[in-house]
């Protein structure tokens, strides 16, 4: 195979025999040809708005990251829709849900329903004449939303999740909107059409199962718990439910109560008879005539008024309300149908050629709420009089069959399936076109990762060997184990005759997700899709210990929405160790103490969801927890199906009492993967925070199985006091310890901090500030630094009786900005000097530098030595690692040799003034308070991200102006006794630099 050099001369690259052996060319030719197959399942363009357009019948979209629901379906909720291309151009990398075909829609993208930081790049700025980017436009007016912009679906208000959802869901025809009693096109499940709930099926098998096996099941339960759960996605009918073949559309009995006159069409020609709602809370099997044909008493009524012996065959009521299935449910012979679709189109012309209502000659409805279900000519049989007319032409969909916009062919694509109006929620693959989107934009930016790495085979003649390839990536990544999970992921997968794809069918993808890095310019992708930015929130532990109750649980909760701390992004209150009872219920599942929670846990988590916050809990990869309450091992499945029973949101997950199962990555990995895939199987989004203390070198492999993980022993209240119950000083420990001063914590993550990215961080273990064994400059720097290093910012104080000096630390939202930048990158030790020391021989000051968005850098000089200290740097040395490239090379323009601007981070704390009369309700969180020290806002996190607000220049998250450094120049300050200065380093205007010179 020849190729040519950068000189132009032709270049053999030797090939071998082996299997395992590729050449560059072949490589990169493979990469290609799976980019296109990546195209292959996104076959339409998507370059333009469909805004221009108007109102349309298309494909929609919501989107979760712009506009997160909130957890209550009852609390306000601003939805949004936007359409195929905006979904992809605009919304790409964030989390979508696909609403499929919806009526009279005009795409939102673009508009004030969605942020400012989330523009339309593909609309015409109105101001400029400019494609993009466009943003807080008008709204369409004439625009109806419903609960799935919410990803709630059918009557059961369910959270949709595609890995877990088996079984067809139906689209209602959507006569009614939400707001006048309809359900405005929602999707429905079956048992849910016919009033019968989501576990009807579960219920069903309990009342027929025999008592004895019921007993020996129950006898079984923990060795159940250990059993593989069926792979099966076939979802049994209830009785009553029409067979698919028999209807083409139907219309839920939401919008049919909302519309009573189209009640009377049901069980005449083109329409089945009526499917009706069972009773709430039934909990029998329905019989047939429960769910089908009129009742005995609407029968009687059409009866007395002598109706039906002027009807013909189908449109005469059915009184023999057998035991078998339904005709609804059943196949007809197609010559019978033509012959009763004959007789009753003659009757019906007849009545209209004499200028009569064929509507008054129809039967009495039936009284019940029952939906209708359509066949595919139902349109031709609606009665057309003037005076029934009226009730049509509000319902276009009735008239004629719709048309829906489909967006043209990219060049690429070769078609694509059309639009359907009723049908399964799966005939579209959500995940896969979401996935395909996304491998698209990473292969364009993989292509040059890859570049580098074949260019010395290249160069060499050396053929690129299968394991070269392998080490490669698994280098680039960091997780092989997520590698080899990735590429089984579609082996379940298939696709049948009628166009439906199960959720598991992924094998494209699969193949692009191996080539996926896990640190780029694209971000990383969390496991579970959560902790894109460091956790948030509050932990018992520190402040109480196990002296902990429902009680102080909730008023914690609620002092975190009255001081603003939820709306600053701390929204996880967990419930740590010492919760439970002693014993496992009769099933094997964990029991809350009675006494501490006499209303159960399930009520207390219902609580601080109202208050707009997250629930979390605790337990143990072990037999016992730490405080020697029950643990979970070997009963994860059980446990993690309890904990998403109760509604919780955050798993935090101990290492004591595990059975020696530790000693090598590979054991203490499948221990906490167990937790981790029960987690998942459970269908409902629980970050995972692993708390192993470090044991096993979690940093290496927990990327692609938890959230976070406890990389050391366990914290306590001092700045850097040695304990020997803490032994180690470095990472690589085989005694984590605990009573870890907070130095000793910083020493140790050090060397890992690159360990950490989004979706996936290093736990320094929760904070201490407000705790009482630190100054108030140590506090300073101990929040500093959980900041700079993304560590999790999880409180540890007692919140209700939080000081002023406690709140303005941990309320401060230029620091917490730090933690919560989308650049995902830690901080990192530039130099570490000795300092003088103090009275533990402790002392050292350190530099350290994050890179943020939007070209911001933060630094910070920690002065953890005896007396106060001017400290100094150089841009050379804080931009260090900005002076050469991976491979050695040097680089240039150096940030170094721009001018920047100075902000002090904490030059804007919040005056003990204003703390107090927050604390102590004497003024609102959501304004601007003043007092004659400060003038600051407390930040809304809740309204505009951090990222969003920085890019506003929000004062609030800029701190104070200091001054400039100019190029080349040096930054210094005075840093107290274990104190920090910390900084955020802003480009001059006029020099700002490129993407790819950061």
């Amino acid at each position: 195979m020849d190729t040519v050099n950068s000189q132009g001369s032709p270049r053999r690259i030797a090939r071998t025999d082996s299997h395992e052996s590729q050449t560059a060319l072949e490589f990169i030719d493979g990469q290609l040809q799976l980019e296109a197959d990546a195209r292959e399942a996104l076959p339409y363009a998507f370059d333009h708005c469909t805004q221009p357009l108007g109102s349309l019948r298309q494909n929609l979209f919501s989107c979760l990251t712009c506009n997160p629901p909130p957890r209550s379906p009852s609390d306000s909720y601003t939805p949004a829709g936007v359409c195929y291309s905006c979904s992809i151009a605009c919304h790409g990398e964030h989390e979508l849900v696909e609403l499929f075909n919806r009526r009279n829609f005009t795409c939102d993208c673009g508009t004030t329903r969605l942020p400012a930081e989330s523009p339309c790049t593909l609309r015409i700025d109105p101001a400029t004449g400019v494609k993009g980017p466009v943003h807080s436009q008008p709204t369409a007016q004439g625009n109806t939303y419903n609960q799935n912009f919410r990803n709630r679906f059918c009557g059961c208000g369910e959270l949709y999740n595609a890995h877990t959802e088996k079984g067809t869901m139906f689209q209602c025809l959507g006569l009614a909107g939400e707001g006048d009693r309809g359900c405005g096109e929602d999707w429905w499940h079956p048992e849910c059409v016919l009033g019968l709930g989501r576990d009807w099926s579960r219920r069903r098998k309990t009342m027929h199962e025999p008592e004895s096996t019921s007993n020996q099941t129950e006898n079984n339960t923990d060795a159940a718990d250990s059993q593989p759960e069926g792979n099966s996605d076939e979802q049994e009918t209830p009785p009553g439910f029409p067979e698919e073949e028999d209807f083409e559309a139907f219309i839920c009995y939401k919008c049919v109560d909302a519309n009573p006159w189209i009640k009377r069409y049901a069980g005449t020609s083109g329409f089945l008879r009526p499917v009706l709602k069972a009773s709430t809370g039934k909990m029998e099997e329905p019989t047939p005539a429960e769910t089908n044909g009129p009742t005995v008493e609407a029968t009687a009524q059409m009866e007395s008024k002598n109706i039906s012996n002027d009807l013909p065959g189908s449109l005469q009521p059915d009184s023999s309300h057998s035991s078998e299935r339904p005709v609804t449910g059943s196949k007809r012979k197609a010559q019978e149908d033509e012959e009763i679709d004959e007789s009753a189109q003659t009757k019906k012309a007849k009545v209209e050629a004499s200028h009569d209502c064929y509507y008054d000659t129809l039967p009495e409805p039936n009284p019940a709420s029952f939906s209708l279900f359509v066949k595919d000519d139902f349109r031709d049989h609606f009665c057309r009089c003037a005076k029934c007319y009226a009730d049509l032409r509000k319902h276009p969909q009735l008239l004629e069959e719709e048309d829906s916009y489909e967006p043209p062919m990219s060049e690429d694509g070769e078609g694509g399936r059309g639009s359907v109006g009723t049908g399964s929620l799966l005939d579209r693959d959500v995940m896969a076109t979401n996935k395909s989107t996304e491998g698209v934009m990473v292969y364009n930016h993989l292509k040059d990762k890859v570049k580098s790495f074949l260019q010395p085979f290249a160069e060499s003649g050396q053929a690129v060997g299968a394991e070269d390839i392998k080490a490669y990536f698994e280098k680039l990544r960091g997780d092989e184990q997520g590698m080899k999970a990735a590429a089984t992921a579609g082996s379940n997968g298939h696709e049948d005759g009628d166009n439906r794809r199960e959720q598991s069918a992924y094998a494209l993808w699969a193949s692009v997700a191996l080539l996926l890095p896990s640190t780029s310019a694209l971000g990383s992708k969390s496991y579970n899709d959560l902790a894109k930015t460091p956790q948030m929130g509050w932990d018992n532990w520190n402040a109480y210990g196990c002296e902990i109750d429902a009680e102080t649980l909730l008023e914690t909760a609620q002092k975190m929405v009255d001081y603003g701390l939820r709306d600053l992004g701390y929204k996880y209150v967990i419930l740590d160790d010492c919760w439970s009872e002693p014993q496992r219920s009769e099933n094997g599942s964990l029991v809350a103490n009675s006494t501490k929670f006499p209303d159960g846990i399930k009520a207390v988590s219902d609580q601080i969801h109202d208050l707009g916050l997250l629930f979390g809990m605790y337990s143990s990869a072990g037999e016992y927890t730490c405080a020697q309450y029950l643990g979970s091992l070997g009963h994860e499945t059980r446990d993690a199906q309890t904990f998403a029973d109760w509604g919780v949101d955050y798993l935090k997950y101990d290492n004591c009492y595990n059975q020696g199962q530790e000693g090598n990555s590979l054991i203490t990995f499948n221990r906490y993967d167990a937790m981790s895939q029960a987690l998942n199987k459970t269908g409902r989004p629980i970050f995972y925070s692993m708390c192993n203390w470090g044991t096993d070198y979690p940093w290496n492999w927990a990327q692609t199985m938890a959230n976070s993980w406890r990389m050391s022993g366990d914290i306590y209240d001092s700045f850097d006091r040695p304990d020997d119950r803490c032994p180690c000083t470095t990472y690589d420990c085989r005694l984590p310890g605990f009573h870890c001063s907070m130095m000793n914590i910083i020493n140790k993550v050090a060397p890992i901090v690159d360990k950490g990215q989004p979706g996936a961080w290093n736990d320094m273990d929760a904070l201490e500030v407000g705790n009482g064994g630190m100054s108030d400059d140590e506090y300073k720097a101990h929040f500093s630094l959980w900041a700079m290093i993304k560590s999790p910012l999880i409180m540890g104080t007692n919140i209700p009786k939080m000081t002023a000096a406690t709140y303005s630390i941990l309320a401060n939202p230029a620091v917490i900005a730090i933690s919560q930048d989308p650049t995902g990158t830690p901080a990192v030790r530039i130099w570490n000097r000795a300092a003088d020391v103090d009275q533990y021989g402790q002392g050292t000051m350190s530099l350290w530098v994050i890179a943020l968005s939007g070209g911001d850098y933060a630094i910070a000089f920690l002065n953890a030595g005896n007396t106060p200290l001017m400290m100094n740097a150089t841009l050379a040395e804080i931009f260090i690692d900005k002076a050469t490239t991976a491979g050695g090379a040097t680089r240039g323009p150096l940030p170094s040799s721009k001018g920047w601007d100075l902000y002090d981070l904490w030059a804007n704390r919040m005056s003990d003034i204003t703390a107090n009369s927050i604390l102590h309700g004497n003024a609102t969180v959501n304004g601007t308070i003043m007092d004659s020290a400060n003038s600051t806002m407390l930040y809304n996190a809740t309204e505009m991200a951090y990222s969003a607000g920085i890019k506003a220049n929000n004062a609030a998250l800029l701190g104070v102006k200091i001054g400039s450094v100019a190029p080349m120049g040096m930054i210094e300050a005075m840093v107290p006794k274990h104190g920090i200065a910390l900084y955020r380093l802003r480009p001059q205007s006029g020099a700002s630099m490129k993407r790819d010179e950061l």
